[in-house]
């Protein structure tokens, strides 16, 4: 019955109880579908960077993809029914697409494949790499044969000679070993608050939505005109500004034009500098599918963190060196939602325990009575291999990271941020769903080095926290959160836990060795664009030139980004109706990515609001699959240029950046 329930107040129906989500053929689709879905990610960025699909948080390339499955299932089920796929195997194959999409992203793959050779191939003696960092790269993780590394950087070669490949192995399989067991210990999370934040506290995970209509068996979404009309509006932008790109003398539509702030010139008020007023479809569509409140506060917000800017410009606070301080507060913000997070699952997780602790002294009996206690928590609540498996991937990151040079202290520090930031952008996902997110200045280099300074830290510790830079650029493309919303669509499709589990990994194997053999496949082919992959370096020599001591100024506005989150967070466990919500202060602390989009989100938020008011919740549902259809007609003509453009290798219209 609470089961019903929540696909109740979802609009969701679950499948029938029989499980058959994740199969066998599910998983071998996903697996054969990686490397071209990874091949056109990482083309994409090495030939145009430009339209990044990994920079959004409904990856566009993966919706393409199940629209495509979803056609040609179509015509299986009018051909040859019994071959057909099955909701949940759809759903599979794009939670697995998802995340090895997220692996090879912007902030993740795109810059771990270049940190391993930068770091001897951009030493000079102006640089000073060479004498301050050399000895303290670990060779099993990095690459310094500079005959291999001239091409790769030049191009007009292929990988697939023996030199090039001999060479590359062994970083490959640390890098693909090590990115493994740092997902790993995300499911493992994930597997032990699921049944929190999925079941109890029926967060909506907005994000899902669209995968969810799409795949139903039936196909009533592709029978609605309303998205249609929704598709026709997105992609007629689209198509239209398409032709304007090509031939200039044909109307544009000029959705990303405006900017207000060239008409705020005197001081304070020129603080408020670049403020985008653009109308994206897919931003528009996505922030229909948040709670009201919750697409309230983040545009609210983005307008408070501007206000922000041009006080402390009155003040006079801008000859504080880094002020607004965006960066330290969103670390405080971000780090208090994963904390309140973990404390309103305290009960869960007071029984989680209970329930391992009974359930080894249950093993020791032997009466009927404790096997049917046994079987039933097998089903749904047995945490210990969770429990086990967290344990085991933590006990490899420490070993791992103390053989590559850092200190105990350091590695529990630095991870124990990292995943309490990956906690709270993957808290942010399942409660708000923002069309992007990005923590570019919130992360945990930047807690440790704001709260300890470099002075105080070995410099093999600080080396190898310039290499995890690789992974930990920036959460705009984060799997964690790919990995809880893979859960909730196993709760939806009736699948079972382990089976997901292990199609997930597999994506995640895979996705990592397809990153690389993308990246390396076209690096060879034009040459690499090292960009990314020079920026732990860059500030590894900073750290280690200039040493600094505790950041005062960061720590304290850390701090006041962390109480004032704690503050937003009280008043509304206070007051209900209370209308700020802590997260979008988070999501807006970064003003770049999200400034794109703050404006789609308040259009979203006036037009779901009238559309509240005077239809009702009747009304709200009936026109949702017309703000669906916004977001798949952008992604389905908007993602066609960027695939016309890596073709034919054309100049095209990019719908977003």
């Amino acid at each position: 019955m609470k089961k019903a329930s929540i696909f109740q107040n979802l609009n969701i129906q679950p499948l029938e109880n029989k499980q058959t989500g994740v199969t066998f053929r599910a998983i071998l689709i996903g697996i054969i579908l990686i490397p071209p879905n990874t091949y056109f990610i990482m083309a994409n960025h090495l030939r145009f960077w430009s339209t990044l699909p990994t920079t959004m948080s409904l990856i566009y390339n993966v919706v393409i993809t199940l629209t495509v499955l979803v056609s040609l299932n179509f015509l299986l089920k009018l051909l040859i029914p019994r071959f057909a796929l099955r909701q949940g195997e759809l759903l599979t194959i794009f939670v697995m697409l998802s995340l090895s999409s997220a692996i090879a992203g912007h902030d993740m793959m795109q810059t771990v494949v270049p940190v391993i050779p930068n770091g001897f191939w951009f030493a000079t003696p102006e640089n000073e790499w060479q004498p301050l960092f050399w000895r303290f790269l670990p060779s099993w993780m990095t690459l310094n044969d500079l005959s291999v590394l001239q091409d790769f950087y030049d191009g007009d070669t292929t990988f697939y000679t023996k030199k090039y490949m001999t060479a590359w192995w062994e970083p490959i399989l640390w890098w693909t070993l090590f990115l493994s067991v740092v997902i790993w210990v995300m499911i493992c999370i994930d597997l032990l608050i699921r049944k929190q934040w999925i079941e109890r506290e029926r967060l909506t995970y907005p994000i899902v939505r669209l995968p969810i209509e799409m795949t139903h068996s039936d196909g009533r979404l592709f029978k609605n005109k309303f998205l249609w009309a929704g598709f026709a509006i997105a992609g007629g932008i689209d198509l239209i500004n398409g032709i304007h790109a090509f031939f200039p003398v044909f109307p544009e539509i000029p959705v990303r034009k405006a900017d207000l702030g060239i008409y705020f010139t005197e001081k304070p008020w020129d603080a408020i500098g670049w403020t985008p007023v653009y109308i994206l479809s897919f931003g528009v569509g996505l922030a229909y599918l948040m709670p009201l409140e919750m697409s309230f506060s983040l545009w609210f917000f983005y307008l408070f963190w501007k206000g922000e800017r041009i006080l402390g410009r009155a003040m006079g606070l801008q000859v504080l060196p880094g002020f607004p301080y965006d960066g330290p507060q969103g670390v405080g913000a971000y780090l208090a939602i994963a904390c309140f997070a973990l404390y309103g699952g305290r009960k869960h997780f007071y029984s989680m325990f209970r329930s391992v602790i009974n359930s080894f002294k249950i093993r020791g009996s032997v009466t009927q009575s404790a096997h049917n206690l046994t079987s039933e928590m097998k089903d749904s609540t047995d945490y210990r291999l969770p429990l086990v498996g967290l344990f085991a991937g933590v006990l490899f990151l420490f070993i791992f990271s103390s053989y590559g040079g850092m200190v105990v202290w350091m590695i529990a520090l630095y991870f124990l941020i990292y995943y309490l930031l990956a906690l709270g952008i993957t808290r942010v996902r399942a409660e708000v769903g923002p069309p992007t997110h990005e923590m570019f200045v919130a992360n945990p280099r930047q807690f440790i080095l704001d709260s300890l300074g470099s002075r105080h830290i070995p410099p093999p510790s600080l080396t190898m926290m310039s290499l995890f830079y690789a992974f930990n650029r920036g959460y705009r493309a984060h799997p964690m959160p790919h990995t809880l919303e893979g859960f909730k669509l196993a709760e939806v499709g009736n699948m079972k836990t382990w089976k997901i589990t292990i199609a997930m990994m597999c994506a995640v194997v895979f996705g990592i060795l397809a990153s690389f053999w993308s990246y390396l496949v076209v690096s060879y082919d034009i040459g690499a664009n090292p960009g990314l992959g020079n920026g732990g370096y860059n500030r590894l020599r900073t750290w280690l030139y200039y040493p600094s001591e505790t950041n005062v100024p960061a720590v304290a506005f850390m701090g006041i980004g962390f109480l004032f989150t704690g503050l937003l967070w009280w008043l509304r466990t206070r007051f209900p109706a209370f209308p700020f919500h802590p997260t979008g202060y988070a999501v807006a602390s970064s003003m770049w990515t999200f400034g794109w989009l703050w404006f789609s989100v308040f259009i979203s938020w006036t037009a779901k609001n009238l559309i509240l008011r005077f239809g009702g919740i009747r009304l709200y549902h009936r026109v949702l699959p017309l703000f669906l259809g916004l977001i798949l007609g952008e992604f389905i003509v908007g993602g066609a240029w960027v695939i016309m453009r890596l073709i034919w290798g054309i100049s095209v219209y990019s719908f977003y950046r």
